[in-house]
């Protein structure tokens, strides 16, 4: 069990939707202070949340997603002098413009690794940190494809591949940062924007799915949180439907022997022949 007692966490996504309801229920965790990196500044939402909990540390910085790593150091420099640490980063930028496909890609996908490679080194307990927990909220759509939705699905398969390869004990043996992702179903938030299909023969599906049964934003992010107090490196949890369920993972490729113990052999010069 994660507990979140006293844990600083650090949010970079838009202020609304899902990510306005998890800061709600962490807000309501006793966590010590709150770190909100989000491309809107919503000072009623932050108003909301102070309500919840007026002793937890609030602070705000407009972001944006797709700078440049160089540009993001900067903004955790500030960060880190107000937090002192991170004990959580929470990856939930999100995107879905078929017709903008780099946007797409950029902010679901590029600007969380960048914004994960810019925030490791202080969360690195060999270096700024003390170790800590990193949660990139995804899609539903990066386990399974979507028809209708190709690059959207594209940028979150992206993330669970990212996700995985960066919680493997290679890493997490060393820097002690575990990683995990949630993947959340559709919410009525999500179903109720305007969408283009990437093709436009999918568009009677995308047209349909306004009126479709979905979960609210307030119970995915209840789901979010208690995957994270559920924490454990590597995991891939799916919040839809009002109900939290732990994806099982499959491995299709399986090294050959000889190369497994080529690559945890010691490292030494040999002769080719």
């Amino acid at each position: 069990m994660f507990d979140l007692t006293g844990k600083n966490v650090c949010y970079v996504a838009d202020c609304g939707g899902i990510a306005l309801e998890t800061c709600k229920v962490l807000m309501s965790k006793n966590i010590a202070k709150l770190a909100m990196l989000h491309s809107v500044e919503n000072p009623q939402a932050i108003a909301q949340l102070q309500a919840i909990k007026p002793s937890t540390q609030i602070f705000f910085w407009t972001y944006d997603v797709t700078m440049a790593r160089e540009d993001m150091k900067q903004y955790f420099d500030e960060v880190m002098v107000q937090m002192d640490y991170i004990d959580v980063l929470i990856n939930g930028a999100t995107l879905c413009d078929e017709q903008n496909i780099d946007d797409t890609i950029n902010t679901n996908l590029t600007g969380m690794m960048n914004t994960c490679a810019t925030v490791l080194p202080y969360m690195d307990k060999q270096q700024l940190g003390k170790g800590g927990l990193i949660v990139n909220v995804t899609s539903v759509v990066g386990l399974d494809p979507s028809p209708v939705f190709c690059a959207y699905s594209a940028s979150k398969f992206g993330v669970i591949g990212f996700t995985r390869s960066l919680a493997d004990p290679l890493y997490y043996t060393q820097n002690g940062v575990a990683v995990m992702a949630v993947c959340c179903g559709p919410t009525k938030m999500f179903v109720d924007r305007q969408h283009t299909a990437f093709l436009s023969y999918g568009q009677p599906f995308v047209d349909r799915l306004r009126t479709a049964p979905c979960q609210t934003t307030s119970i995915c992010a209840k789901n979010i949180v208690k995957a994270i107090e559920c924490a454990d490196n590597g995991r891939i949890w799916i919040a839809d439907k009002g109900e939290l369920e732990l994806v099982k993972l499959h491995w299709y490729w399986h090294m050959a022997d000889q190369l497994v113990n080529y690559m945890h052999s010691p490292s030494e010069d040999k002769d080719d022949d």
